[in-house]
């Protein structure tokens, strides 16, 4: 694992402290008639460059966003609104906690929380000016952002890490397009990873304080390719109950659409094809594994080795979860067959993956496919 924690709200580096002062949060009474919706590139006090997109506006003019510091490359949320004078407002999300976005902009009688936020206003030529606070600390910079649009396409995202309640962590990772960003946001989130809410991660965490080591275990994820605008991150979680169960899975996105990827890649007029392909790959190794003269051969259980030997690909049995490494694209073929044991299914998982070189994937993929950049 990465092991790097995000600090959200945290200052910039040596930004000049200021006394905290009483803010009054503007009513919201109409929607203005311009929008503020985009991608901004722009600086704190010009020193501390950054990336910031305001991505939704609904009808009550409550905005959201993401940005990140260039020197930090870690995602972080923005939740605001339009003030009924055009005054834009935004504040750092709590990732453990995105429920209470509308607290604590510091205004007098409530609690200062520890998020900074942005007070800003457009300017004629699109942009947006105004300034950084930070809620905890009173300390302000000004804020000056240009309309942003990216110069080349995307090559790699940039990997980070988000730790959630001191134990789970989840991979982040940011690219210049901030559409894409916020894209790899969702796909990555903890909550959508684990499946499990932020509520039920907390009482995991608690249960583990406690003592208890059932329950969730978390994730572990690993970057198996990040190249020619394509990520690949391959991932695994245990669940401790009378057993432990692991789950494996995949991600590939397109770094320059957002777009996730899999075997829907395939060209439909070589789907044939590719289906031949694996269960040729997967005969063979089966054939390899139940080898009794190979040097690490064990004796297997009769109903295994049948069970084995019963495994096909076909059409209404296709290969699953691809993954990306150097070199390589591989497909899961997940054994199932009747009477097969918990204990035999863990030693098989992953054990059946079926590797094809770019090379023998350029005859498969569809003509416009995204993974055609690997050829």
């Amino acid at each position: 694992m990465l092991g790097l924690t995000l600090l959200w709200g945290c200052d910039p580096k040596n930004a000049t402290k200021k006394p905290v002062a009483t803010t009054t949060v503007p009513t919201v009474s109409s929607l203005p008639t311009t929008t503020a919706l985009g991608d901004y590139e722009g600086s704190l006090g010009g020193k501390y460059p950054f990336l910031l997109a305001i991505n939704f506006q609904n009808d009550r003019a409550e905005l959201t966003g993401i940005y990140y510091y260039l020197s930090q490359q870690k995602p972080i949320r923005l939740w605001g609104f339009r003030a009924s004078d055009g005054e834009i407002w935004l504040r750092e999300m709590n990732p453990e906690r995105p429920d209470t976005v509308a607290a604590g902009w510091g205004q007098a009688g409530k609690t200062i929380q520890p998020f900074a936020y942005f007070r800003l206003r457009l300017t004629p030529q699109s942009g947006l000016v105004g300034t950084w606070q930070a809620a905890k600390s009173g300390r302000q910079l000004p804020a000056q952002l240009k309309p942003y649009a990216a110069s080349a396409p995307v090559q790699k995202a940039h990997v980070s890490e988000q730790t959630y309640f001191g134990e789970f962590t989840a991979p982040q990772f940011t690219v210049a397009d901030m559409k894409v960003t916020q894209d790899l946001y969702w796909v990555f989130d903890i909550e959508a990873l684990s499946e499990q809410k932020l509520e039920e991660l907390r009482e995991e965490h608690r249960n583990h304080e406690s003592g208890s080591y059932q329950g969730y275990g978390g994730i572990d994820s690993r970057v198996t390719y990040n190249d020619r605008g394509l990520l690949s991150v391959a991932l695994r979680d245990e669940y401790t109950a009378a057993n432990v169960n692991s789950r494996f899975w995949s991600v590939i996105v397109d770094l320059r659409t957002g777009e996730t990827l899999g075997v829907d890649e395939i060209d439909p007029a070589r789907k044939a094809a590719f289906l031949a392909a694996c269960n040729a790959k997967l005969q063979q190794q089966i054939a390899t594994y139940l080898d009794p003269s190979a040097e690490d051969s064990e004796e297997q259980d009769s109903t295994d080795v049948a069970g084995l030997r019963s495994q096909r690909i076909g059409p209404d049995n296709p290969p699953g979860d691809m993954l990306l490494e150097d070199g390589q694209i591989s497909f899961d073929h997940s054994v199932e067959y009747e009477n097969m044991s918990n204990f035999t299914r863990k030693i098989y998982a992953q054990q059946f993956r079926l590797s094809f070189t770019f090379a023998e994937m350029g005859r498969l993929l569809k003509p416009q496919s995204p993974l055609r950049r690997l050829l």
